[in-house]
């Protein structure tokens, strides 16, 4: 065979191929492992503090709201349509010279006897305690022990003309130097031509348990106020009609009296058990501290805070996995 034929058969002969050996396919299988793994662990951090975030976002917004509903109506607190001044307002709870609306339109489950009519308190309160409304308005398996309520009184801005008047519903009719309590859609008469007919809202904020059913474990902000009737709404069973927001765990008050002479400025406060029947007309401002709780439990967390509450300190219960945030605000009081 000559040099020439021997190196044609040599290249014309197939070359072996080594494929992947089984330690490569494991080095190759582990990174992937070790990449996916990666991948996930980025996705649930990213999830958790998704999540996280939300349960935060969520309990602001239930918080803010809240404190908006209680500003709103403190500002109001007062207001009787054509005046602020409820010694004017006839027919009230206590009224010496005319008829107590509330001895003939006395209201179903009205939180004590004339509660909802006794207009000349624009504001009052309890401290720590649903007593003396545990039986009526606020009955004790609707309401978290150790928190305060805060009771408002005030008619809603609008006028009403009296065309609109709804049967078995409680109105102020006013003016700029009288005013008048009824029920129904017959106005009273004696008041001026320039009267006009305002709703009544007197209500009263607390803390309950549960929210949309006896059992769920929500905490919320309810709101019980007197509605057409005259009654105040309790349903038999905690229900959606009257949650102001769920996620409320605690309520606390102090409130700011006036003893300098200045109408305007608060120089102490005071918890509701301090302050003496004639001196809720003194209050011109009101300290409000909210309890916010996330409304589910979340898994690997543990809350060790400590959170500073007029009354004292608060530190979750052992083992406690719900996050919480603490919101403050002062309101003052503009019907003065």
């Amino acid at each position: 065979m000559t040099m020439s034929a021997f190196s044609r058969a040599h290249c014309a002969a197939p070359s072996k191929s080594r494929g992947a050996g089984i330690v490569e396919l494991m080095v190759a299988a582990t990174i992937g492992l070790v990449l996916i793994a990666g991948a996930l662990s980025v996705f649930s951090n990213s999830r958790k503090s998704y999540n996280v975030n939300q349960d935060i976002g969520r309990m602001l917004e239930n918080g803010n709201f809240a404190l908006d509903e209680i500003t709103r109506s403190l500002q109001l607190a007062g207001y009787w349509g054509r005046n602020n001044e409820g010694s004017l307002v006839r027919g009230r709870t206590g009224d010496g010279s005319f008829t107590p609306i509330a001895t003939s339109n006395d209201a179903t489950n009205d939180c004590t006897a004339g509660w909802y009519a006794d207009v000349s308190k624009r504001i009052e309160g309890l401290n720590n305690t649903n007593a003396p409304y545990q039986t009526t308005c606020i009955p004790a398996n609707r309401y978290s022990a150790n928190t305060d309520v805060l009771v408002v009184r005030h008619v809603e801005p609008s006028a009403i003309p009296t065309a609109s008047l709804v049967a078995n519903t409680v109105y102020v009719r006013s003016d700029p130097v009288t005013a008048q309590l009824f029920v129904g859609t017959t106005i009273p008469a004696g008041l001026s031509a320039v009267s006009e007919n305002f709703l009544l809202r007197s209500m009263a904020f607390y803390v309950s348990p549960n929210s949309v059913t006896a059992t769920d474990a929500i905490p919320a902000l309810r709101r019980v106020e007197v509605t057409a009737g005259p009654l105040l709404n309790v349903p038999a069973q905690p229900s959606a009609d009257e949650i102001v927001v769920p996620g409320i765990e605690n309520l606390q008050l102090q409130y700011g009296i006036t003893t300098s002479g200045d109408a305007r400025s608060a120089n102490q406060y005071l918890d509701a058990d301090n302050i003496a029947a004639a001196n809720w007309a003194n209050v011109v401002s009101v300290r409000v501290w909210l309890m916010v709780r996330s409304e589910t439990a979340e898994n690997g967390y543990l809350n060790t805070n400590t959170y500073s509450l007029p009354d004292g300190d608060f530190s979750p219960p052992s083992g406690d996995n719900f996050r919480r945030l603490l919101l403050t605000r002062t309101i003052s009081l503009r019907n003065l």
